[in-house]
């Protein structure tokens, strides 16, 4: 009885053949990786390296900032157009306020012409129409007070502008009673249009 050598593994054995030696099976191949699952792995390492290298500059930043409520108010505040708008307004308001306080006083002969049409007769408010400026009204010292009315009248002492002047000097004294400057000792000249003496009074 013929003994059969054993059957070697990894080798069916074939009929009608003799038994060839065994031989081991070859290693299965490995399976590599595929460039695009290394390639996904690659940008996927980069990307978590790149958010931890932000979020740690995000925080140095903000701590070396800084982070004071009223600096960030202030700069809220300048850069607000409802602040530019308010301050403008403001200043529009202080404007017209100052521009109301620091309204030009009426002159004086403006002030001697209208007391002497609200208050005189129609013959001195015809007179007062020839007044062109007055001058020392505003001085008083009760010792030696002058003032001075200036008109565009032609004549002299002896002309008859010597009377409408005489008016004017009158008026003069009332319109400065009614001012509180009344003076003991005061004294009004009425002028023609070349500097010449027309009349004169007392205030």
């Amino acid at each position: 009885m013929t003994t059969q050598p054993p059957q070697q593994p990894g080798f069916p054995q074939q009929p009608g053949f003799p038994q060839q030696p065994g031989y081991p099976p070859p290693p299965l191949p490995q399976k590599k990786r595929s460039k695009a699952k290394m390639g996904c792995l690659g940008c996927g390492g980069i990307l978590a390296a790149a958010i931890v290298i932000g979020g740690i500059a995000a925080a140095v930043g903000s701590g070396s900032g800084d982070s004071s409520p009223s600096a960030a108010n202030s700069a809220a505040s300048a850069d607000s157009p409802k602040a530019t708008a308010s301050s403008k307004a403001s200043g529009a308001a202080k404007t017209t306020g100052s521009s109301k306080t620091a309204a030009p006083r009426q002159s004086t002969v403006d002030a001697f012409k209208a007391y002497v049409k609200e208050h005189e007769s129609a013959k001195t408010r015809a007179a007062v129409a020839h007044v062109s400026k007055v001058q020392g009204a505003d001085k008083n010292n009760d010792i030696l007070d002058a003032a001075d009315i200036y008109t565009d009248y032609t004549g002299d002492l002896l002309s008859a502008d010597t009377g409408s002047a005489k008016l004017l000097a009158s008026a003069f004294a009332d319109f400065q009673s009614s001012r509180g400057k009344a003076s003991k000792n005061g004294l009004v000249t009425v002028y023609n249009a070349d500097g010449d003496i027309l009349s004169n009074g007392k205030y």
